[in-house]
């Protein structure tokens, strides 16, 4: 069971690193197409982690983790050379706790909602990233 999640989420993060590359290329210097598409990820992500805490099916919690690598990388090209770098760090930190530690992040996905709840509305939304920064520390301890 866990050798299909696996298996499902590397495809899933296949499919939307492709997606976000062909977008990327195409509208590389359009920042609108861009924060769309973070905000969109962070609103998918909300909504599948909220599935995952209201009925605790595994691939609810999969699918957010997908959509949160997706809200990573649009986020990243959003803020390339700027001085958002930091955050863009603290989104690469809690994805790597989401994917490698899923027992630990689950025991915090009310924060995990709260945090793409905000982000979801705004993209670029510093308390946003506040809570994101809150949110590795508490991933991280």
């Amino acid at each position: 069971m866990t050798k299909r999640f696996e298996v499902f989420l590397i495809v899933c993060l296949s499919i939307s690193t492709l997606i976000f590359a062909l977008l990327w290329q195409s509208q590389k210097n359009n920042k609108d197409d861009i924060r769309a598409l973070a905000q969109a990820s962070a609103a998918d992500a909300c909504i599948q982690f909220t599935e995952y805490q209201t009925d605790g099916c595994e691939s609810s919690y999969w699918y957010g983790v997908a959509a949160f690598h997706s809200f990573q990388q649009a986020y990243h090209s959003l803020t390339e050379e700027t001085n958002k770098a930091v955050n863009y760090t603290f989104c690469n930190e809690v994805y790597g706790c989401l994917v490698l530690s899923p027992e630990i992040s689950q025991s915090h996905i009310s924060e995990i909602i709260e945090t793409m709840s905000i982000l979801s509305l705004d993209v670029e939304d510093e308390n946003g990233y506040i809570k994101m920064s809150e949110l590795r520390n508490s991933l991280k301890h």
